[in-house]
């Protein structure tokens, strides 16, 4: 049910935005996203962007190693404990 819920809220928000003239301030936005990406600076901004991305993913899994591993109920059986 909540499923449902959320695609009914989705599909209600969408329809009043689509009324209120949203998609076209959508599509200016995405319109200065993309020159923004394509401008030029000393380095591009699309490489800037890449880099970004694959330091979110490092952090990502440095972060994950660093976790400690989590102790289980039953060793012999690797139940998780609550």
């Amino acid at each position: 049910m909540p499923a449902k819920l959320v695609v009914a809220v989705a599909i209600v928000v969408l329809a009043i935005g689509y009324f209120l003239g949203l998609w076209s301030d959508l599509g200016g936005w995405l319109n200065d996203l993309a020159n923004f990406l394509a401008a030029s600076t000393l380095v591009p901004n699309w490489l800037l962007g890449l880099f970004a991305i694959c330091a979110i993913i490092v952090a990502g899994l440095l972060g994950a190693g660093l976790r400690p591993t989590r102790k289980s109920a039953n060793p012999d059986k690797d139940e998780p404990t609550e």
